[in-house]
Protein backbone atom coordinates (compact mmCIF):
# COMPACT_ATOMS: atom_id res chain seq x y z
CA UNK A 1 0.00 0.00 0.00
CA UNK A 2 2.91 2.34 1.09
CA UNK A 3 4.18 1.47 -2.49
CA UNK A 4 1.41 2.71 -4.41
CA UNK A 5 0.74 5.89 -2.51
CA UNK A 6 4.77 6.81 -3.41
CA UNK A 7 3.88 5.97 -7.27
CA UNK A 8 1.04 7.84 -7.03
CA UNK A 9 2.82 10.59 -5.18
CA UNK A 10 5.41 10.61 -7.80
CA UNK A 11 3.22 10.47 -10.59
CA UNK A 12 1.05 13.61 -9.26
CA UNK A 13 4.54 15.28 -9.28
CA UNK A 14 5.43 14.26 -12.66
CA UNK A 15 1.84 15.52 -13.77
CA UNK A 16 2.04 19.10 -12.04
CA UNK A 17 5.50 19.33 -13.79
CA UNK A 18 4.07 18.73 -17.27
CA UNK A 19 1.63 21.25 -16.62
CA UNK A 20 3.91 23.70 -15.48
CA UNK A 21 6.02 23.06 -17.91
CA UNK A 22 3.37 23.49 -20.23
CA UNK A 23 2.25 26.70 -18.97
CA UNK A 24 5.87 28.57 -18.45
CA UNK A 25 6.41 27.59 -21.98
CA UNK A 26 3.33 29.71 -23.30
CA UNK A 27 4.62 32.59 -21.04
CA UNK A 28 7.85 32.75 -22.76
CA UNK A 29 6.40 32.69 -25.75
CA UNK A 30 4.14 35.38 -25.50
CA UNK A 31 7.66 36.79 -23.75
CA UNK A 32 9.40 36.36 -27.24
CA UNK A 33 6.92 37.72 -29.27
CA UNK A 34 6.82 40.66 -27.50
CA UNK A 35 3.60 40.39 -26.30
CA UNK A 36 3.92 41.79 -23.02
CA UNK A 37 0.33 42.24 -21.95
CA UNK A 38 -0.24 38.41 -22.69
CA UNK A 39 2.76 38.01 -20.63
CA UNK A 40 1.27 39.91 -17.42
CA UNK A 41 -2.27 38.47 -17.67
CA UNK A 42 -0.52 35.25 -17.89
CA UNK A 43 1.46 35.95 -14.64
CA UNK A 44 -1.60 37.06 -13.08
CA UNK A 45 -3.81 34.04 -14.14
CA UNK A 46 -1.09 31.62 -12.79
CA UNK A 47 -0.17 33.01 -9.54
CA UNK A 48 -3.36 31.22 -8.31
CA UNK A 49 -2.60 28.48 -10.04
CA UNK A 50 -0.71 25.55 -7.57
CA UNK A 51 1.14 23.91 -10.34
CA UNK A 52 3.37 26.95 -10.85
CA UNK A 53 2.99 29.76 -8.39
CA UNK A 54 5.62 28.50 -6.35
CA UNK A 55 7.98 28.65 -9.41
CA UNK A 56 10.42 31.56 -9.41
CA UNK A 57 10.67 32.00 -12.77
CA UNK A 58 6.84 32.82 -13.39
CA UNK A 59 7.57 35.94 -11.34
CA UNK A 60 10.70 37.02 -13.19
CA UNK A 61 9.26 36.68 -16.65
CA UNK A 62 6.14 38.96 -15.41
CA UNK A 63 8.93 41.41 -14.26
CA UNK A 64 10.52 41.51 -17.34
CA UNK A 65 7.48 41.56 -19.24
CA UNK A 66 6.64 45.08 -17.01
CA UNK A 67 9.91 46.38 -17.92
CA UNK A 68 9.03 46.47 -21.41
CA UNK A 69 6.07 48.12 -20.85
CA UNK A 70 7.26 50.48 -18.40
CA UNK A 71 9.83 51.74 -21.15
CA UNK A 72 7.30 52.39 -23.67
CA UNK A 73 5.63 54.55 -20.43
CA UNK A 74 8.92 56.05 -20.23
CA UNK A 75 9.21 57.14 -23.47
CA UNK A 76 6.17 59.05 -23.95
CA UNK A 77 7.37 60.64 -20.72
CA UNK A 78 10.89 61.87 -22.57
CA UNK A 79 9.14 62.86 -25.85
CA UNK A 80 6.24 64.44 -23.28
CA UNK A 81 2.94 63.11 -25.04
CA UNK A 82 2.25 61.04 -21.73
CA UNK A 83 -1.15 62.27 -20.53
CA UNK A 84 -1.74 61.76 -16.73
CA UNK A 85 -3.16 57.62 -17.08
CA UNK A 86 0.41 57.39 -18.97
CA UNK A 87 2.56 58.82 -15.78
CA UNK A 88 -0.40 56.61 -13.40
CA UNK A 89 0.46 53.33 -15.78
CA UNK A 90 4.26 54.42 -16.03
CA UNK A 91 4.77 53.86 -11.76
CA UNK A 92 2.26 51.73 -11.59
CA UNK A 93 4.61 49.41 -14.04
CA UNK A 94 7.10 49.80 -11.81
CA UNK A 95 5.32 48.79 -8.94
CA UNK A 96 4.69 45.60 -10.19
CA UNK A 97 7.75 45.27 -11.32
CA UNK A 98 9.05 45.38 -7.12
CA UNK A 99 6.05 43.00 -6.03
CA UNK A 100 7.27 40.50 -8.90
CA UNK A 101 10.92 40.36 -7.92
CA UNK A 102 10.44 40.32 -4.24
CA UNK A 103 8.30 37.60 -4.74
CA UNK A 104 11.15 35.65 -7.22
CA UNK A 105 14.05 36.24 -4.43
CA UNK A 106 11.35 34.96 -1.60
CA UNK A 107 10.75 32.15 -3.90
CA UNK A 108 14.46 31.51 -4.82
CA UNK A 109 15.53 31.56 -1.15
CA UNK A 110 13.28 28.35 -0.51
CA UNK A 111 16.04 25.45 0.11
CA UNK A 112 15.90 22.63 -2.34
CA UNK A 113 15.85 19.09 -0.93
CA UNK A 114 19.11 18.82 -0.08
CA UNK A 115 18.79 22.48 2.28
CA UNK A 116 20.66 24.49 0.25
CA UNK A 117 19.16 27.99 -1.32
CA UNK A 118 20.46 29.01 -4.69
CA UNK A 119 19.68 32.94 -5.08
CA UNK A 120 20.87 32.63 -8.23
CA UNK A 121 18.84 35.82 -9.31
CA UNK A 122 19.55 38.03 -6.51
CA UNK A 123 22.10 40.36 -7.68
CA UNK A 124 20.16 40.98 -10.97
CA UNK A 125 17.13 41.81 -8.84
CA UNK A 126 19.05 44.64 -6.91
CA UNK A 127 20.91 46.01 -9.97
CA UNK A 128 16.85 46.74 -11.62
CA UNK A 129 15.11 47.08 -8.02
CA UNK A 130 17.69 49.66 -6.86
CA UNK A 131 17.56 51.44 -10.06
CA UNK A 132 13.98 51.64 -10.25
CA UNK A 133 13.34 52.60 -6.34
CA UNK A 134 14.06 55.83 -6.58
CA UNK A 135 10.40 56.16 -8.50
CA UNK A 136 8.66 55.01 -5.66
CA UNK A 137 9.31 58.13 -4.13
CA UNK A 138 8.26 59.81 -6.77
CA UNK A 139 5.35 58.18 -7.53
CA UNK A 140 4.54 58.69 -3.98
CA UNK A 141 4.82 62.41 -4.22
CA UNK A 142 2.56 62.28 -8.02
CA UNK A 143 -0.14 60.93 -5.76
CA UNK A 144 0.01 63.48 -2.86
CA UNK A 145 -0.11 66.16 -5.26
CA UNK A 146 -3.44 64.84 -6.23
CA UNK A 147 -4.81 63.90 -3.08
CA UNK A 148 -5.04 59.99 -3.90
CA UNK A 149 -3.75 59.03 -0.66
CA UNK A 150 -4.33 55.22 -1.12
CA UNK A 151 -2.20 55.26 -3.60
CA UNK A 152 0.14 57.19 -2.33
CA UNK A 153 0.51 55.33 0.92
CA UNK A 154 1.15 52.01 -1.08
CA UNK A 155 4.30 53.47 -3.09
CA UNK A 156 6.04 55.20 0.19
CA UNK A 157 5.24 51.74 2.01
CA UNK A 158 6.76 49.91 -0.74
CA UNK A 159 9.63 52.27 -0.86
CA UNK A 160 10.27 51.82 2.84
CA UNK A 161 9.23 47.99 3.59
CA UNK A 162 11.28 46.75 0.28
CA UNK A 163 14.57 47.54 2.59
CA UNK A 164 13.91 45.33 5.11
CA UNK A 165 13.87 42.55 2.18
CA UNK A 166 17.05 40.12 1.65
CA UNK A 167 17.48 42.28 -1.26
CA UNK A 168 18.64 45.71 0.00
CA UNK A 169 19.06 44.40 3.91
CA UNK A 170 23.11 44.86 3.90
CA UNK A 171 23.02 48.45 1.96
CA UNK A 172 20.89 49.60 5.98
CA UNK A 173 18.63 52.25 4.07
CA UNK A 174 16.95 52.94 7.10
CA UNK A 175 19.81 54.62 8.24
CA UNK A 176 21.90 55.64 5.49
CA UNK A 177 18.85 57.06 3.05
CA UNK A 178 17.96 60.30 3.69
CA UNK A 179 14.97 60.20 1.84
CA UNK A 180 13.13 57.46 4.20
CA UNK A 181 11.97 59.62 7.07
CA UNK A 182 10.15 62.10 4.36
CA UNK A 183 8.64 58.37 3.12
CA UNK A 184 7.90 57.41 6.45
CA UNK A 185 6.12 61.36 7.20
CA UNK A 186 3.80 61.07 3.95
CA UNK A 187 2.72 57.87 4.59
CA UNK A 188 1.70 58.42 8.00
CA UNK A 189 0.16 61.54 6.51
CA UNK A 190 -1.76 59.59 3.89
CA UNK A 191 -3.02 56.89 6.91
CA UNK A 192 -4.25 59.73 8.74
CA UNK A 193 -6.44 61.32 5.48
CA UNK A 194 -7.83 57.86 4.88
CA UNK A 195 -9.13 57.24 8.57
CA UNK A 196 -6.52 54.63 8.94
CA UNK A 197 -5.44 55.86 12.11
CA UNK A 198 -3.62 52.42 13.11
CA UNK A 199 -1.94 52.70 9.53
CA UNK A 200 -0.71 56.35 11.24
CA UNK A 201 2.07 54.62 13.46
CA UNK A 202 3.55 51.81 10.74
CA UNK A 203 6.40 53.89 10.77
CA UNK A 204 5.77 56.50 13.43
CA UNK A 205 9.73 56.21 14.49
CA UNK A 206 11.47 56.72 11.36
CA UNK A 207 8.71 59.61 10.51
CA UNK A 208 10.02 61.54 13.71
CA UNK A 209 13.37 61.58 12.10
CA UNK A 210 11.94 64.27 9.65
CA UNK A 211 13.10 67.44 11.28
CA UNK A 212 11.46 69.57 9.42
CA UNK A 213 7.91 67.74 9.78
CA UNK A 214 8.18 66.87 13.53
CA UNK A 215 5.34 68.70 14.42
CA UNK A 216 2.85 67.71 11.96
CA UNK A 217 4.40 63.81 12.77
CA UNK A 218 3.42 64.53 16.59
CA UNK A 219 -0.17 66.44 15.42
CA UNK A 220 -1.31 63.75 13.70
CA UNK A 221 -0.09 60.77 16.28
CA UNK A 222 -2.26 62.75 19.02
CA UNK A 223 -5.32 62.77 16.34
CA UNK A 224 -5.23 59.76 15.14
CA UNK A 225 -4.94 58.22 19.40
CA UNK A 226 -7.57 60.96 19.67
CA UNK A 227 -9.57 58.83 16.84
CA UNK A 228 -8.78 55.34 18.60
CA UNK A 229 -9.81 56.78 22.26
CA UNK A 230 -6.42 55.79 23.71
CA UNK A 231 -6.65 58.28 26.22
CA UNK A 232 -2.84 57.21 27.63
CA UNK A 233 -0.97 57.40 24.14
CA UNK A 234 -2.52 60.30 23.56
CA UNK A 235 -1.52 62.20 26.28
CA UNK A 236 1.85 60.88 25.95
CA UNK A 237 2.44 62.07 22.58
CA UNK A 238 1.13 65.62 23.90
CA UNK A 239 3.70 65.82 26.66
CA UNK A 240 6.03 64.98 23.09
CA UNK A 241 4.69 67.64 21.38
CA UNK A 242 4.79 70.47 24.22
CA UNK A 243 8.76 68.60 24.46
CA UNK A 244 9.36 69.07 20.86
CA UNK A 245 7.78 71.90 19.61
CA UNK A 246 7.32 74.31 22.68
CA UNK A 247 5.87 77.18 20.49
CA UNK A 248 3.37 74.97 19.16
CA UNK A 249 0.02 76.20 21.05
CA UNK A 250 -1.77 73.06 20.04
CA UNK A 251 -0.31 70.59 22.15
CA UNK A 252 -0.11 73.08 25.48
CA UNK A 253 -4.24 73.83 25.04
CA UNK A 254 -5.03 70.20 24.69
CA UNK A 255 -2.66 68.87 27.35
CA UNK A 256 -3.80 71.83 29.51
CA UNK A 257 -7.66 70.74 28.91
CA UNK A 258 -6.69 67.27 29.71
CA UNK A 259 -5.80 68.24 33.23
CA UNK A 260 -8.64 70.69 33.65
CA UNK A 261 -11.11 67.42 32.54
CA UNK A 262 -9.39 65.16 35.22
CA UNK A 263 -9.16 67.67 37.96
CA UNK A 264 -5.10 66.85 37.53
CA UNK A 265 -4.62 70.88 38.82
CA UNK A 266 -1.18 70.31 40.31
CA UNK A 267 0.08 68.92 36.41
CA UNK A 268 -1.31 71.69 34.79
CA UNK A 269 -0.06 74.43 37.07
CA UNK A 270 2.94 73.08 36.33
CA UNK A 271 2.77 73.12 32.97
CA UNK A 272 1.53 76.63 32.52
CA UNK A 273 4.21 77.86 34.99
CA UNK A 274 7.06 75.99 32.56
CA UNK A 275 6.08 77.10 29.84
CA UNK A 276 5.84 81.11 31.09
CA UNK A 277 9.45 80.79 32.18
CA UNK A 278 10.07 79.39 28.42
CA UNK A 279 7.73 82.46 26.40
CA UNK A 280 6.43 84.87 29.31
CA UNK A 281 4.73 86.91 26.69
CA UNK A 282 2.25 84.13 25.37
CA UNK A 283 -0.83 84.97 26.68
CA UNK A 284 -1.79 81.27 26.20
CA UNK A 285 -0.32 80.26 29.14
CA UNK A 286 -1.60 82.68 31.52
CA UNK A 287 -4.94 82.41 30.74
CA UNK A 288 -4.58 78.34 31.13
CA UNK A 289 -3.37 79.19 34.38
CA UNK A 290 -6.08 81.41 35.13
CA UNK A 291 -9.04 78.94 34.30
CA UNK A 292 -7.05 76.60 36.80
CA UNK A 293 -7.35 79.16 39.58
CA UNK A 294 -10.63 79.17 38.42
CA UNK A 295 -11.14 75.49 39.01
CA UNK A 296 -9.36 75.84 42.21
CA UNK A 297 -12.00 78.38 42.81
CA UNK A 298 -8.94 81.13 44.11
CA UNK A 299 -11.42 83.75 41.98
CA UNK A 300 -9.01 86.62 42.99
CA UNK A 301 -6.06 85.39 41.25
CA UNK A 302 -7.87 84.19 38.22
CA UNK A 303 -9.47 87.64 37.87
CA UNK A 304 -6.00 89.06 38.37
CA UNK A 305 -4.70 86.86 35.26
CA UNK A 306 -7.80 87.29 33.38
CA UNK A 307 -7.68 90.88 33.60
CA UNK A 308 -3.87 91.10 32.36
CA UNK A 309 -4.82 88.84 30.08
CA UNK A 310 -7.87 91.41 28.27
CA UNK A 311 -5.39 94.25 28.81
CA UNK A 312 -3.28 93.01 26.21
CA UNK A 313 -6.45 91.31 24.23
CA UNK A 314 -9.60 93.08 24.54
CA UNK A 315 -11.07 90.11 22.35
CA UNK A 316 -10.24 87.11 24.28
CA UNK A 317 -13.93 86.02 24.48
CA UNK A 318 -13.16 82.76 27.51
CA UNK A 319 -11.36 85.40 29.39
CA UNK A 320 -14.65 87.56 29.42
CA UNK A 321 -16.26 84.29 30.86
CA UNK A 322 -14.07 83.28 33.54
CA UNK A 323 -13.93 86.88 34.51
CA UNK A 324 -17.54 87.29 34.72
CA UNK A 325 -17.84 83.84 36.60
CA UNK A 326 -15.30 84.95 38.95
CA UNK A 327 -17.03 87.95 39.92
CA UNK A 328 -20.48 85.92 40.08
CA UNK A 329 -19.13 83.09 42.02
CA UNK A 330 -18.22 85.12 44.77
CA UNK A 331 -21.27 87.17 44.40
CA UNK A 332 -23.58 84.12 45.29
CA UNK A 333 -20.94 82.93 48.08
CA UNK A 334 -21.75 86.23 49.70
CA UNK A 335 -25.86 85.63 48.80
CA UNK A 336 -26.60 82.44 49.81
CA UNK A 337 -24.36 82.51 53.25
CA UNK A 338 -26.15 85.85 54.21
CA UNK A 339 -28.86 84.92 57.22
CA UNK A 340 -32.34 86.90 57.72
CA UNK A 341 -30.91 87.19 60.91
CA UNK A 342 -27.87 88.78 60.57
CA UNK A 343 -27.58 93.06 61.93
CA UNK A 344 -28.63 95.61 59.78
CA UNK A 345 -25.58 97.32 59.02
CA UNK A 346 -23.79 94.06 57.94
CA UNK A 347 -26.56 92.97 55.63
CA UNK A 348 -26.79 96.05 53.88
CA UNK A 349 -23.42 95.93 53.94
CA UNK A 350 -23.37 92.39 52.18
CA UNK A 351 -26.02 93.24 50.25
CA UNK A 352 -23.93 96.25 48.47
CA UNK A 353 -20.98 93.53 48.04
CA UNK A 354 -23.41 91.00 46.04
CA UNK A 355 -24.85 93.90 44.12
CA UNK A 356 -21.42 95.35 43.09
CA UNK A 357 -19.98 91.99 42.06
CA UNK A 358 -23.07 91.40 40.25
CA UNK A 359 -22.61 94.67 38.98
CA UNK A 360 -18.86 93.85 37.63
CA UNK A 361 -19.59 90.34 36.40
CA UNK A 362 -22.84 92.02 33.96
CA UNK A 363 -20.69 93.83 31.05
CA UNK A 364 -18.26 90.21 30.51
CA UNK A 365 -21.30 87.98 30.46
CA UNK A 366 -22.80 89.86 28.05
CA UNK A 367 -19.86 90.38 26.08
CA UNK A 368 -19.84 86.87 26.54
CA UNK A 369 -22.91 85.84 25.12
CA UNK A 370 -22.97 88.44 22.59
CA UNK A 371 -19.77 86.58 20.96
CA UNK A 372 -20.95 82.86 22.15
CA UNK A 373 -24.82 83.38 21.26
CA UNK A 374 -24.62 78.78 20.99
CA UNK A 375 -23.11 78.02 24.20
CA UNK A 376 -26.35 79.51 26.72
CA UNK A 377 -25.75 76.95 29.07
CA UNK A 378 -22.87 79.17 30.08
CA UNK A 379 -24.24 82.56 30.39
CA UNK A 380 -28.35 82.05 30.30
CA UNK A 381 -28.76 81.26 34.27
CA UNK A 382 -25.79 83.70 35.53
CA UNK A 383 -27.98 85.97 33.46
CA UNK A 384 -31.34 85.67 34.62
CA UNK A 385 -30.24 85.72 38.56
CA UNK A 386 -28.21 88.86 37.83
CA UNK A 387 -30.85 90.81 35.82
CA UNK A 388 -33.40 89.63 38.65
CA UNK A 389 -31.03 90.80 41.65
CA UNK A 390 -30.42 94.23 39.78
CA UNK A 391 -33.72 94.42 39.40
CA UNK A 392 -33.75 94.88 35.36
CA UNK A 393 -37.17 93.94 34.14
CA UNK A 394 -36.67 94.39 30.50
CA UNK A 395 -33.41 92.13 29.92
CA UNK A 396 -35.08 89.72 32.56
CA UNK A 397 -38.24 89.27 30.71
CA UNK A 398 -36.64 88.28 27.69
CA UNK A 399 -33.71 85.90 29.36
CA UNK A 400 -37.24 84.08 31.17
CA UNK A 401 -38.28 83.93 28.21
CA UNK A 402 -35.07 82.26 26.26
CA UNK A 403 -35.15 79.97 29.33
CA UNK A 404 -38.72 78.58 28.87
CA UNK A 405 -38.33 77.99 25.26
CA UNK A 406 -34.87 75.94 26.21
CA UNK A 407 -36.23 73.77 28.65
CA UNK A 408 -39.04 73.08 25.66
CA UNK A 409 -36.26 72.26 23.08
CA UNK A 410 -34.54 69.86 25.68
CA UNK A 411 -38.08 68.08 26.64
CA UNK A 412 -38.98 67.73 22.60
CA UNK A 413 -35.57 66.42 22.24
CA UNK A 414 -36.43 63.65 25.09
CA UNK A 415 -39.05 62.78 23.93
CA UNK A 416 -38.28 62.63 20.20
CA UNK A 417 -35.11 60.21 21.57
CA UNK A 418 -37.76 58.09 24.04
CA UNK A 419 -39.44 57.46 20.79
CA UNK A 420 -36.63 55.96 18.87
Amino acid sequence: MKKIIILLIGFVICVTNVFAQKQLKEVRASMKAKNYQNVVNAVEKYKADSAIMNNPELYWLGAEAQRKINDQFNLKLYLKTANTNDTISYFSTQYAIFNYLIKCDELESVPDKNGKVKNKSRKKIYSILKSYRPNLFNAGLFFIKKKQYKEANQYFSMYINVTDTPIFIADSLRKTDPKMPRAAFWSLTSSYALNDFKGVFTFEDLAMRDTVNTRLTLQYKVMAYLALKDTPNMVRELKNGVRYVPNDLFFFSRLADYYNSVQDYKSGMALCDSMIKIDDKQLMYKFAKSVIYFHLKDYDKCIELSKYVLDKDSANVDAHYYLASCYFNQAIVIDDNLKTDTDEQTFVSKRAMVKNLYEMALPYFEYYRQKSPETSDRWALPLYRIYLYLNMGKQFAEIDQLLSKIEKEKEAKAAEQKKK
